[in-house]
């Protein structure tokens, strides 16, 4: 299981460093690489990631949906029960209809500005709390399967 390893000297100086070390173990990651216990906020860190960077259709076209369920639960794990509503209805609009893989850049633009998956990224920005509130939490409560701290 990756762990992030800091000491107590640079987390007093920095506290942030202990959220910079999450995100940065999340996102340097694969699924695979990590504990039953990390996956969770691996997934809710790259759904959050994706639909900020570009709403759904970005986050289902660069996530897949492998692991649609799991992240669907893990939403509700860390308490984002919007976000899982919010997920659950675009992934039923997601597999709703037949698909042909998006190859370039225009075809992509194309279909986003059909704005299929509108109202759910519009739903995501009103959701409460926020999924960064929500890994705060979760990180807070499970820190020592993140991050180690040290004594200097």
């Amino acid at each position: 299981m990756p762990t992030a390893q800091l000491t107590s000297k640079e987390v007093e100086a920095e506290p942030f460093c202990v959220w910079n070390s999450f995100v940065n173990l999340l996102a340097k990651h694969s699924y695979e690489e990590l504990s039953a216990e990390q996956r969770p906020a691996h997934l809710v860190f790259w759904y959050e990631s994706e639909v900020q960077n570009g709403g759904h259709l970005q986050y289902f076209e660069n996530r897949g949906v492998e692991h649609l369920a799991e992240t669907i639960a893990a939403l509700g794990l860390v308490g984002a029960s919007c976000q899982q509503k919010l997920l659950r209805d675009a992934s039923a609009l997601f597999h709703g209809r037949r698909r042909k893989p998006i190859d370039t850049v225009e075809e992509y633009v194309s279909i986003a500005m059909e704005y299929e998956f509108g109202v759910f990224d519009q739903r995501f920005g009103l959701c409460s709390p926020s999924l960064v509130s929500c890994l705060e939490d979760y990180l807070e409560t499970h820190q020592s399967i993140f991050v180690t701290i040290q004594s200097a």
